[in-house]
């Protein structure tokens, strides 16, 4: 059965996002997540010891840890699974690498939603957009603060983005249209553009919302601010094929 199909493709292509909604099962998760968690720990440990800050994490409402694929082995052969080749050989061709990886935690019954933004926004790159693949480990809904997005936004191209103490924001809170929630299986995979708007929303449950962000990108990318090159890519395919670790 294809894991990417036609469907998809056009929903992408024009809504701007789509949904897998079973790509990996509960124990592929329950071991990722896992390994994350262990990531976690040791980067915390790490910047209390350096005396810095989690950036915009808020440890009571969410955490952001990035680059896990570089500092864990069991991490990396997990984002050169044959099932991202395949998604990103179908939206991106053949020459392809992991651009970007993080962990987003929601805390229980947080206050806060994070902002709505486009990828791009944060490091404007080229070629663009991207693909983000936002794999959800233990079940996003509503309630726990799943991830929205403002269809057909990518068709605007980047936008203006103003700064806020959780993050840069393009689309107002307040504004009537707050675009369309995507409920996430665990084990399913929302995919969307870096220019989609997006957001996530407040985690009213009692649980951690536990979602680890994918972001595959067509090679070469550049820096638009210089020109050059982006560097320490992980290479994932050339020519369609699988980059070995």
């Amino acid at each position: 059965m294809e894991l990417f199909t036609d469907t998809h493709k056009a929903e992408l292509h024009e809504r701007g996002y789509t949904l897998l909604p079973s790509v990996f099962s509960a124990e592929d998760m329950i071991a990722l997540a896992a390994n994350i968690e262990r990531q976690q720990q040791a980067h915390e440990a790490q910047l209390r010891e350096m005396g810095g800050t989690g950036g915009i994490s808020r440890a009571d409402e969410i955490t952001f840890s990035d680059h896990l694929a570089e500092r864990d082995p069991a991490i990396e052969a997990f984002a050169r699974r044959p099932e991202f080749v395949a998604i990103t050989n179908a939206v991106l061709g053949g020459d392809v690498d992991l651009y970007w990886n993080q962990s987003v935690f929601k805390m229980p019954e947080g206050a806060k939603e994070f902002p709505w933004h486009q990828d791009d926004a944060y490091t404007p790159v080229t070629p663009s957009p991207y693909l983000t693949l936002w794999l959800s480990l233990n079940g996003a809904t509503v309630e726990n603060g799943t991830v929205s997005v403002m269809p057909e936004s990518h068709k605007q191209g980047l936008v203006e983005h103003t700064p806020s103490p959780i993050g840069l924001v393009c689309h107002d809170a307040a504004d009537p249209d707050q675009g369309v929630a995507i409920e996430v299986p665990a084990g399913g995979i929302a995919a969307f553009w870096s220019t989609t708007m997006h957001k996530s929303g407040v985690n009213s449950s009692k649980g951690i919302r536990k979602a680890f962000i994918l972001q595959y990108s067509k090679a070469p990318l550049a820096l638009i601010a210089t020109g050059e090159p982006v560097e320490n890519q992980i290479a994932l395919t050339r020519g369609g094929v699988p980059v070995k670790a």
